[in-house]
């Protein structure tokens, strides 16, 4: 970001903090940053929606977006139908709310995604239609077809793994790689098959007064969205996370967080996991699994 616009975002910061520490009561807007993942630019500075002369127009990534963000800042993805395929941090005063305005992100029904291709080379031909890929990390796994979650299959419960039972179009871990049996006529090496890479979609730690609205968390190895610890008024607004390979959200520690009209669904192991003293209340929220809540 240029020094001039830097310095003018940070001087009114600097007046909206003061004015409130002085006891005024006021609603500023303290900065919008614009996101745009097809026409963005990470040279540009953010500041307008489209690009008009010099620096001025949106970044690239989201990213780009937080580097430059500060308190109260709002942050607004332009929807291209083309997934921002990152993997996000707030953290700290700095991407928390001031005074009455909360620290936000606006996706405009934008996806984020975590979801890696499988190389044509990655795929290992077995016998019978089976085959294997083996992901880099372990731990998590999750397997999509056109970005969409292939379904999975699970022995009945005490039964060990048998690769032979595997049905057509199904796939199932064991021994750290992924095993697949292919449907007639299919080639998986040629097809869009994608992993759950990325870790995390968005982490939270130590922030309050934060909104997140219309956006989709897919596809991400662990957690659609992991809220870690001393995070508070965390609003959650119109938030798809699924197809995440642990869970679409986990709300740990103290945190506290607030779900209105989102869905958590179709997510490998929970939706929604609570653990030690985080708290979720839940409005008006899909849930497709009972929440999981362990000490």
């Amino acid at each position: 970001m240029p020094n001039a616009s830097r310095s003018i975002r940070f001087q009114i910061r600097f007046l909206c903090l003061l004015l409130i520490l002085s006891g005024w009561h006021i609603t500023a807007e303290c900065g919008v940053i614009y996101v745009d993942n097809r026409a963005g630019n990470n040279s540009f500075n953010g500041i307008a929606l489209k690009t008009t002369n010099g620096k001025n127009g949106p970044v690239k990534t989201i990213q780009r977006a937080l580097e430059y963000a500060g308190p109260g800042d709002k942050i607004i993805l332009i929807n291209n139908d083309l997934p921002y395929e990152e993997a996000l941090t707030l953290s700290g005063k700095r991407h928390s709310g001031l005074g009455k305005e909360k620290f936000t992100i606006l996706g405009n029904g934008a996806t984020i995604s975590g979801a890696i291709p499988v190389p044509q080379n990655g795929w290992r031909k077995l016998d019978d239609g089976l085959w294997k890929v083996t992901p880099y990390r372990k731990g998590y796994f999750n397997l999509y077809l056109d970005g969409k979650p292939v379904p999975e299959f699970k022995p009945s419960s005490g039964e060990a793994l048998q690769l032979s039972e595997i049905p057509a179009g199904k796939w199932a871990v064991h021994h750290g790689s992924i095993f697949y049996r292919e449907q007639k006529n299919q080639q998986p090496w040629m097809e869009s098959f994608s992993l759950a890479g990325k870790s995390v979609g968005l982490s939270l730690i130590d922030v309050s007064g934060v909104q997140i609205s219309d956006v989709t968390f897919e596809n991400f190895r662990v957690d659609g969205i992991n809220v870690h610890d001393r995070c508070k008024e965390i609003v959650l607004d119109k938030v798809t996370c699924t197809g995440n390979g642990r869970c679409g959200l986990s709300v740990n520690g103290t945190s506290q967080v607030e779900v209105i009209d989102s869905k958590l669904i179709d997510n490998r192991v929970e939706d929604l996991l609570i653990t030690e003293q985080g708290v979720a209340n839940v409005k008006q929220t899909q849930l497709g699994k009972e929440i999981e809540v362990k000490p």
